[in-house]
């Protein structure tokens, strides 16, 4: 029994059992202390008997990785991370990881650590962390919450993404062009930028994803199947470098080693964390300067959030237009003394 009486006569309730959270309440009737106790020990009954499952994280890890992460395109990274993360917080009992465990941690990963990620990066891997949780619960290879399923990301400054400019776009795909010992990297950036398209999804383009006048790419990030109209002399340029190459081979070789090469000799300056991917984004930001449909590029860009797509919005040619048509002063009103003169 946990329920004392005080001093002053109150009757006080501490619950400290390890598995659930503690408390300390004070009431003034005994019977209300009481069933406050009953309650809230039957509230986290579950949180009690977990206790009883002492795997650790790295087998939970592993666990989820052959029952799940091994039937994702990007399983494997995402398994080698959360491993990372269990090693670093002493391979704890999964079920006994603690919010503080957790963000000791990413206060030594962000901030400490010679080889410290960004506050972006770590998010990812919290994300990861989480649904390795989330997903066996759901498939009922433990019966308890993640852990820390209420510790909130590291809020981030939403920044604007960048692209490239005309000449920059000239100077890199001339680099590119020349370069002598690898020819692949010139089309695979033109893919990107012409398409949207990720780098891994260029890549590793086969002959038959080429046809009619299209591209389709498969085994995308969102799992999505996305084909994209290509300009006729560029397409037209691919096929017949590729005329040898038999429908289910590769068309390029590995080639983003040598695109990293080229930008670094080329000094130009592309946005942190942006190598490969300012070609993406240089797509859609051009898309949108010049009147595309934000619906549309989600389709092509094969976004399954709008929010995602939505980061382009602010360069569309009328993005900001409501704020001359919508504005207090707009119809004519009268704010800090100065009246509106706007022409519709």
């Amino acid at each position: 029994m946990s329920v004392k009486q005080t001093k002053s006569g109150k009757w006080q309730v501490e619950v400290d059992r390890k598995g659930i959270p503690r408390v300390r309440k004070t009431f003034d009737v005994k019977e209300t202390a009481e069933r406050f106790e009953r309650e809230y020990l039957a509230k986290y009954e579950t949180k009690i008997r977990i206790i009883t499952d002492r795997r650790t994280l790295l087998e939970l890890v592993d666990i989820w990785y052959r029952y799940h992460g091994v039937n994702l395109s990007d399983g494997d990274r995402r398994r080698k991370n959360v491993e990372r993360m269990a090693v670093g917080m002493g391979n704890p009992t999964a079920s006994e990881l603690t919010q503080e465990m957790f963000l000791t941690y990413r206060y030594r990963r962000t901030q400490k650590d010679a080889d410290r990620v960004t506050s972006k990066t770590f998010n990812n891997q919290h994300g990861y962390l989480n649904a390795v949780y989330r997903k066996l619960f759901k498939m009922q290879v433990i019966d308890y919450d993640c852990p820390i399923a209420d510790v909130e990301f590291i809020k981030l400054q939403e920044g604007q993404t960048g692209y490239l400019s005309h000449v920059e776009i000239d100077i890199l795909f001339d680099l590119l062009k020349n370069h002598p010992r690898n020819e692949s990297v010139w089309w695979i950036a033109q893919l990107c930028i012409r398409t949207g398209a990720r780098w891994s999804e260029a890549e590793k383009l086969t002959r038959k994803q080429l046809h009619n006048g299209r591209v389709t790419y498969v085994f995308t990030k969102s799992k999505k199947t996305r084909t994209i109209q290509l300009d006729t002399g560029f397409y037209n340029e691919l096929i017949a470098w590729a005329k040898y190459v038999r429908p289910n081979d590769r068309l390029f070789k590995n080639s983003i080693n040598v695109f990293n090469v080229v930008v670094r000799q080329s000094e130009l300056r592309f946005p942190k964390g942006q190598m490969t991917h300012i070609l993406r984004h240089s797509f859609a930001s051009y898309f949108i300067m010049n009147g595309g449909s934000i619906l549309s590029l989600q389709e092509i860009l094969g976004h399954s959030d709008i929010k995602m797509t939505m980061r382009y919005a602010h360069l569309a040619p009328d993005h900001s237009i409501d704020a001359v048509r919508f504005n207090p002063l707009a119809v004519g009103g009268k704010i800090g003394g100065l009246t509106a003169n706007v022409h519709q």
